[in-house]
């Protein structure tokens, strides 16, 4: 009797440790299934959002790629163009007078090659040298008042200046293009045919002198005389030189986080 119950007993005590054993083990596996489980919580999270971060720096890269093409189709393109006004018939007929470093310069056009030394000469000698006098990138006051007073000067049998007075700059845009105005104010005291052929001179001039204001007075009488009086405004214009800008974008991993922010991040353009 007394040994039926002992080995009641062990058999209790093995099913007990069994099932300690078992709950343990259930324990254990729970808790590394649990670690797991954080881990690839964690890990689908990191890889999310480094995944999204990445779909920014890529759709980042794609419009610098783009905008990387397009410049350089732009500057083909303005080459392009350069190129044929270079010979342009029409520019040269308006062009200044040559230097004598023109004397063995082709006439040839930017698409044909030249060394650094010859670059100068194209520059002062091509029909190019014409449009930096039509539209200058500086705002050089006594430029364009020496360019005024030549064109008054070069008038066959024109009027004299009895006055020539340069104002103030003011800025205009036109088709996103700045332009720099200043305006000139000048006064004449000459016969009617006088001043007609100064007026003339000033419009074949390949640089823009445009009239804002006129003005004619002549006597009355007798002993008036024939001199007409005449003063009028004209405006010339300058544009900004024109250039590559750099541009700088931060993209942030984190659209609300303050120091990404500050550094100029969400996508948003710094201009240099």
């Amino acid at each position: 009797m007394a040994t039926t119950k002992s080995n009641s007993k062990s058999v209790a005590l093995g099913k007990r440790s069994k099932i300690d054993s078992a709950q343990r083990n259930m324990l254990i596996f729970v808790g590394a299934a649990s670690v797991i489980l954080g881990i690839t919580i964690v890990a689908v999270i990191y890889f999310a959002k480094t995944i999204s971060f990445n779909k920014k720096l890529i759709a980042a890269k794609d419009e610098v790629i783009a905008s990387y093409k397009s410049t350089q189709k732009n500057l083909n393109d303005i080459s392009n163009k350069i190129s044929g006004l270079s010979t342009n018939e029409n520019l040269e007929s308006v062009g200044r007078m040559r230097d004598s470093i023109c004397e063995g310069y082709d006439g040839k056009g930017l698409d044909v090659s030249y060394s650094l030394e010859q670059l100068p000469n194209v520059r002062k000698c091509s029909a190019l040298r014409v449009i930096t006098d039509a539209l200058p990138y500086t705002k050089n006051q006594d430029s364009a008042v020496t360019s005024f007073y030549i064109l008054i000067m070069l008038a066959k049998d024109g009027a004299l200046i009895d006055g020539l007075r340069p104002n103030d700059f003011d800025k205009s845009t036109i088709d996103d293009v700045t332009f720099n105005t200043m305006k000139i104010n000048v006064d004449f005291k000459a016969t009617q045919e006088k001043i007609l052929n100064t007026l003339n001179s000033i419009e074949k001039s390949i640089r823009n002198f445009n009239v804002s204001r006129a003005s004619l007075s002549y006597g009355r009488g007798d002993n008036a005389g024939s001199d007409i009086s005449f003063s009028a405004s004209y405006l010339s214009y300058s544009s900004d030189k024109a250039g590559l800008v750099q541009v700088k974008k931060v993209v942030c991993a984190k659209a609300d986080n303050d120091k990404c922010r500050q550094a100029g991040g969400d996508g948003k353009e710094i201009v240099y």
